[in-house]
């Protein structure tokens, strides 16, 4: 069994972390988040100590290399009408925007659990994310050209990046097959909707989209997955993304092939 950091050594961690990333200029997080935008990629990491034995520390990390033009998108196809600002920080903690996280993965570092060793152990970790990040960029444009080829190319595993980047270059028919994909299920988070109008309660009903009456109001129960396949499926017909269709879902006539765009 190996031992834990306490609280005052994971203080001293984050303070040591704090110097090393600024001196890259790389921002950190309270949360633990290290970031960087340098277009046209965000890079994000997620770090967390686990256990140190013999010399060793074990460090959680969930990567992230994604283009940051996928946020935009994506936000727009999830709440069409607004416009953010889309800080760095934003971008590394907004459960809104593009996820492009690699599974998490525990890495060893060299740590003898003393103060003295913190830098060390910072600047180690450092390093490893930035041949880490710049090692898959390499494996991606010798193999796939660019991260759009490489998500589409893996449409099957990862069928959201390979629908925005199918977007990204203009093939909304290519966006809307991903979408539609049975494992889409996996992208599936949900929010309550407010029903303000009976123009609302029709489309939801029509669109085939969860409504959820009471007496004090009523609300759809939209599906993630869903504004993804209506955005595209209304891309390929030519229709206006609306806040109403984003929300409350298209009706059978646009989700038809030729339907008109307003």
């Amino acid at each position: 069994m190996g031992t834990r950091m306490t609280s005052r050594q994971h203080k001293a961690l984050y303070q040591a972390m704090k110097s090393a990333a600024r001196a890259r200029k790389i921002k950190l997080s309270a949360q633990h988040d290290l970031y960087k935008k340098e277009s046209p990629y965000f890079y994000h990491a997620f770090w967390w100590p686990e256990e140190f034995a013999s010399g060793r520390i074990g460090m959680s990390l969930d990567i992230t290399v994604k283009y940051h033009r996928f946020d935009e998108l994506q936000y727009g196809i999830l709440r069409p009408g607004e416009e953010p600002h889309f800080t760095d920080k934003l971008r590394a903690n907004s459960g809104m925007l593009c996820d492009a996280s690699f599974p998490r993965m525990i890495r060893h570092f060299d740590f003898d659990g003393t103060d003295a060793a913190m830098p060390g152990l910072c600047e180690d970790l450092l390093d490893f994310l930035q041949d880490y990040c710049a090692e898959f960029l390499t494996m991606v444009e010798e193999t796939y050209g660019d991260l759009d080829g490489y998500y589409i190319a893996n449409r099957e595993t990862m069928p959201r990046l390979a629908g925005l980047a199918f977007l990204d270059r203009g093939d909304a028919a290519g966006a809307a097959e991903c979408f539609s994909q049975p494992n889409m299920d996996g992208e599936n988070s949900t929010w309550w909707v407010r029903v303000e109008t009976e123009e609302q309660r029709q489309r939801a009903i029509a669109s085939g989209t969860y409504l959820y009456e009471c007496p004090e109001y009523t609300a759809v129960h939209r599906h993630r997955r869903d504004q993804f396949w209506d955005y595209a499926t209304a891309l390929k017909n030519g229709l206006e993304w609306t806040p109403d269709r984003a929300m409350f879902g298209l009706l059978p006539e646009e989700r038809r092939a030729g339907a008109p765009g307003r």
